[in-house]
């Protein structure tokens, strides 16, 4: 029988596999995000200069829409707006304790389900599977800009 997979067959599986095994865990915390704040936050947790405008450019959304997103975090005290030192013409975005403390919470339960996921696949196969999916999302994005 012919193989008839796709690269997007697969990664849609995936993902909802993922979706499926982590959102009652996920449900267990005493907050409730959006996926794109919660992508807003990964990126605030990582990088300790994060900007809207850093923000605007990972979620590729219209500066308003990030705008309401991080306000709605600030609102919901996860987030705070903080002066920039190096340019006094924007803002620093940083995890307030309140949001330090939920993020711990999501990365706790990453991290388990990343040691499930990751049994019986090799430190070469995980890297290949990294390396691969790095550049499907760079065509990804190479497409998006050429659509634009």
């Amino acid at each position: 029988m012919k193989n008839n997979r796709t690269v997007h067959e697969v990664a849609f599986r995936l993902n909802y596999d993922l979706i499926t095994q982590m959102e009652p865990q996920l449900k267990q915390l005493d907050r409730k995000l959006a996926p794109l704040q919660l992508r807003a936050m990964r990126q605030i947790w990582f990088n300790t200069e994060t900007t809207l405008l850093d923000i605007v450019m990972t979620l590729k959304r219209d500066k308003g829409q990030v705008t309401r997103l991080v306000d709605e975090l600030c609102t919901l005290e996860m987030v705070k707006k903080i002066k920039n030192p190096n340019d006094g013409r924007s803002k620093l975005l940083k995890l307030t304790q309140q949001g330090r403390a939920f993020f711990e919470s999501i990365e706790k339960i990453e991290l388990s389900f990343s040691d499930q996921l990751k049994k019986g696949i090799s430190e070469k196969e995980l890297n290949m599977f990294f390396s691969v999916s790095d550049k499907l999302s760079e065509n990804i994005r190479n497409m998006a800009v050429l659509t634009e």
